[in-house]
């Protein structure tokens, strides 16, 4: 069991000092989760975490890290993500504050959670603390610490993993843009997956046994886990959308785009298709990554598209120089210093 006493001002702040450092320290993905875990374990002292990457457009959870807790599986899908639930992330991600004790949540009574119920009471997990990683409106990940009864978190430690919450969400939006390399061919066909009622695989077409390995699965076989962004949004579909779909950064970063879907006449069956993410879907995220925005976001689509200025002026309602205004703001985040360079930035690897 964790010892969370004695954590004082200057520990906490030199955790946010060496968190700041990271979004600049150029960490591939997995040592950034890791880096991330080690810096705020010293200031949220915790018996277990558990982080995850998320769609900053559909907030489906997409790669993940634990700290003594098992894997995330299918089990783990269909109930700590509930939208419906004590501090659901999504609410976390979209409300003032980006973190949660579910004790103060539930006003003492976890029972009242099914998160609780279905997956902490069995390990004898009193304390939860989530929080949403959010960047200017768009949350890039999340993290839940755990700590075994009788302990728990305090309001205190709520306030402060809120005040973590966009330096940590900065580290992994930096992450997405360092990740861009070549992965499969673009001819790689997609592939379909089809699940069962309870997420096991029915079958399988040969292209996705490659997507699957992209997304971090090594083999078919019943033990080795799905990937689990395939998980969460195969459970995302089952809910009252009907529907859900995630980008993922592959193990050789290349963006996969994951897309579950119900089955007719079979609603818990889900069939999910894996394949290369179109470029004009990964347009917003990518503009996105680099801190544009909203109306950066807006000219840079247009920019996209071939417009010229006098045209981006006349559908933004703006004038040629406050568009060229934005352009050299635009150029000065990605690093470029025409529109064929942003092209390029944007869809090129």
């Amino acid at each position: 069991m964790c010892d969370h006493r004695g954590v004082n001002h200057a520990t906490r702040a030199r955790a946010v000092e060496g968190i700041a450092r990271l979004s600049k320290a150029e960490l591939d993905l997995a040592t950034l989760f890791v880096e991330m875990n080690r810096l705020v374990a010293r200031a949220l002292p915790s018996d277990g975490a558990c982080w995850h990457t998320v769609d900053p457009a559909t907030l489906v959870e997409t790669g993940y890290f634990v700290q003594d807790m098992p894997p995330p599986d299918a089990h783990v899908a269909k109930f700590a993500y509930l939208s419906g639930d004590f501090n659901s992330l999504i609410k976390l991600a979209r409300g003032p504050r980006h973190s949660g004790v579910l004790s103060a949540a539930t006003g003492g009574q976890l029972e009242r959670s099914l998160r609780y119920r279905e997956l902490l009471a069995p390990k004898d997990i009193q304390g939860e603390l989530r929080a949403s990683l959010v960047v200017e409106g768009q949350a890039w990940g999340c993290f839940s610490l755990f700590r075994m009864a009788p302990a728990d978190f305090t309001e205190v430690d709520q306030d402060f993993a809120h005040d973590l919450s966009s330096l940590l969400g900065r580290g992994l939006r930096a992450a997405g843009i360092r990740a861009r390399t070549t992965g499969h061919p673009v001819t790689l066909w997609p592939g379909l997956v089809l699940l069962d009622e309870n997420l096991r695989v029915e079958s399988v077409t040969e292209p996705a046994r490659t997507w699957l390995e992209e997304l971090g699965h090594l083999g078919m076989s019943g033990r080795d886990a799905l990937p689990f962004a395939l998980l969460a949004a195969a459970e995302r579909a089952r809910g009252p959308e009907g529907s859900a779909s995630a980008r993922a950064l592959g193990v050789s970063g290349r963006w996969v785009q994951v897309h579950a879907s119900p089955m007719a006449g079979a609603p818990k069956r889900i069939a999910v298709i894996l394949q290369a993410a179109p470029s004009p879907s990964l347009a917003p995220l990518i503009s996105a990554t680099y801190g544009l925005t909203a109306r950066e976001r807006e000219l840079t689509e247009l920019v996209l598209q071939g417009c010229g200025t006098h045209e981006i002026a006349e559908r933004l309602f703006i004038s040629p120089h406050t568009v060229q205004a934005h352009l050299k703001s635009i150029f000065a985040k990605t690093g470029v210093h025409s529109r064929r360079e942003l092209v390029g930035r944007v869809f090129a690897p």
